[in-house]
């Protein structure tokens, strides 16, 4: 598997930027492993026949590869597997590729990831069915936290951050005994050029307004 792909064609970015096509990937991404349509289909609660198509889209765009075959009872089950581990739309983002028309859908796209994302961090995250189940983390604070900082840095330092942040996410991915699911949504970028950045880093703070970790009570979960 390669550590980045870059998406730099029109069909590859029609098909990475299609949302349920993004979907199957995030399942792969969750799942760490080959899987089949059928397979994904049942993860997703969706129909095969779905999952199959928007599959073969993503195979024809070179996203995603077979890693295996297996024959059962006459029939060829096909595992696929991400071609790579993280992808990139930055010739798109700057019109490189597609021009106009291509920035515009990566940005629709970013724009989609970063609200869905942020709908499905606080869906699961802002509340406890009841004030007295909350936990000690909870109760002390601990629970949650929210950052928001400016940082300085090369583009070679940049890369070095993203993947120490995908280094210690990966350290937590597991389910083992004493453990509970807890949830980040994290979303990085660059200026653009001459874009002030309003705000400043923490070094450039005085010591009493330097941002710390945030903390925010129970609520309780919305009416569905």
């Amino acid at each position: 598997m390669l550590d980045i792909m870059f998406l730099d064609t029109e069909e590859r970015i029609k098909a990475f930027t299609h949302p349920y096509r993004m979907k199957l990937l995030h399942v792969y991404r969750e799942t760490k492993r080959p899987m089949t349509a059928t397979e994904v289909a049942r993860v997703l609660g969706d129909g095969p026949g779905r999952v199959h198509y928007h599959m073969k889209v993503l195979e024809a765009a070179g996203i995603v590869v077979v890693a295996r075959t297996e024959t059962v009872n006459g029939i060829v089950a096909r595992y696929y597997e991400p071609v790579a581990r993280l992808y990139s739309v930055a010739d798109a983002a700057r019109g490189a590729v597609g021009g106009e028309p291509m920035r515009e859908e990566v940005s629709r796209m970013i724009s989609r990831r970063f609200r869905d994302g942020l709908r499905a961090f606080l869906e699961r995250t802002i509340g406890a069915a009841d004030a007295g189940d909350a936990s000690d983390d909870a109760r002390s604070g601990n629970d949650a936290f929210l950052f928001e900082h400016v940082l300085h840095c090369s583009d070679e330092d940049w890369v070095v951050f993203r993947d120490a942040v995908e280094d210690i996410a990966g350290r937590f991915a597991s389910a083992v005994p004493g453990t509970r699911p807890r949830r980040i949504f994290v979303a990085g970028a660059t200026d653009k050029p001459g874009f002030s950045s309003g705000g400043s880093s923490r070094a450039d703070r005085p010591d009493g307004d330097r941002p710390g970790p945030l903390a925010w009570p129970p609520h309780p979960q919305p009416e569905r």
